[in-house]
């Protein structure tokens, strides 16, 4: 199976400022053939008022590329790099185009250009602002670096003007690769997070690949039974064979359990262990799909996009 969003760059640049590796080293565990084989592995940045509860007097150093080579090199050492595409969430902090670059040249290979709030490229759900003229200029240098475009997070505004800019940039021969990394069904779960049928179709032409992720709140509700949860897992991903077909569709974990464990903060549930989720997933769909298919929901799609190029 392969995780298209979980927030492995975070965890492990928060055990370097503690100089602590013993809850990395628990987490990695779950990262082998029979469970987690590859991983999207992201770090975000969020607003400022909560990077400022989460890095304490930390915040005042905060230096993207740094903090990036940094969790990138510590990563080496547990996981062989072939099997990790490395990702930023919400690029705010990212000062230029130039930096971008230098990310790139370091591994960045997939950009969430927002979080939930605005920052100076477009903004997430806590706005109704779009993309800017700055981040019609990020994501163009992007794509012509061969970033990955990644959807979630963004808010209407911000989302439709950057489907405008694939498409121009499409129309101009380049390659375009886009994914909603961890954006569930707003027809099945009305969370605003999740993507409405429009957005999904408007995506279609760009062959991407939507990730179904198992955080509760984006599934059905954190106060769902389990039982419920895996009933409108299922219920998502037939949606979405039904509007762009079984090629797009992937899956993903946004397991927050180190919120709990790391920040000591509480966090929605998970449909699935992390420690079990590929076999979990399996025995979840296999009476809706071909082993085909879920071979291509689990593995296929999102390796041919991100993977079989490199």
């Amino acid at each position: 199976m392969i995780d298209m969003h979980f927030d492995l760059l975070t965890i492990i640049y928060e055990c370097y400022l503690r100089m602590d590796y013993s809850y990395l080293e628990e987490v990695m565990k779950n990262f082998n053939p029979d469970n987690v084989s590859k991983v999207i592995a992201n770090m975000y940045f969020m607003s400022k008022s909560e990077m400022l509860e989460e890095f304490g007097s930390n915040y005042t150093d905060i230096n993207v590329v740094e903090m990036f080579k940094i969790a990138k090199d510590i990563l080496s050492k547990y996981m062989p790099l072939n099997k990790v595409i490395l990702s930023i969430e919400g690029c705010g902090y990212i000062n230029n185009l130039e930096e971008l670059e230098e990310l790139y040249d370091l591994g960045l290979r997939n950009i969430l250009l927002v979080w939930n709030n605005p920052n100076k490229y477009g903004s997430g759900k806590d706005s109704e602002n779009g993309l800017t003229d700055l981040g019609r200029k990020f994501l163009i240098k992007a794509i012509d670096l061969g970033i990955c475009i990644d959807v979630s997070h963004m808010n209407k505004k911000t989302f439709y003007d950057t489907v405008e800019v694939l498409k121009e940039q499409k129309k101009l021969g380049k390659k375009v690769k886009v994914i909603a990394s961890h954006s569930n069904c707003y027809k099945i779960c009305s969370n605003q997070r999740n993507l409405n049928d429009e957005e999904i179709l408007s995506l279609k032409e760009f062959k991407p690949v939507i990730g179904v992720v198992s955080y509760s709140e984006f599934v059905l509700d954190s106060r769902a039974t389990q039982e419920q949860l895996n009933e409108y897992y299922v219920k998502h991903i037939e949606h979405l064979k039904e509007l762009v077909g079984i090629d797009c569709i992937g899956v993903a974990s946004d397991d927050m359990l180190f919120e709990k464990d790391l920040f000591d903060r509480e966090f929605s549930k998970q449909v699935f262990e992390y420690s079990n989720i590929k076999n979990s997933i399996i025995e979840l769909l296999k009476d809706k799909f071909s082993d085909e298919e879920i071979e291509k929901i689990l593995y296929k799609n999102i390796n041919k996009l991100l993977w079989e190029e490199l």
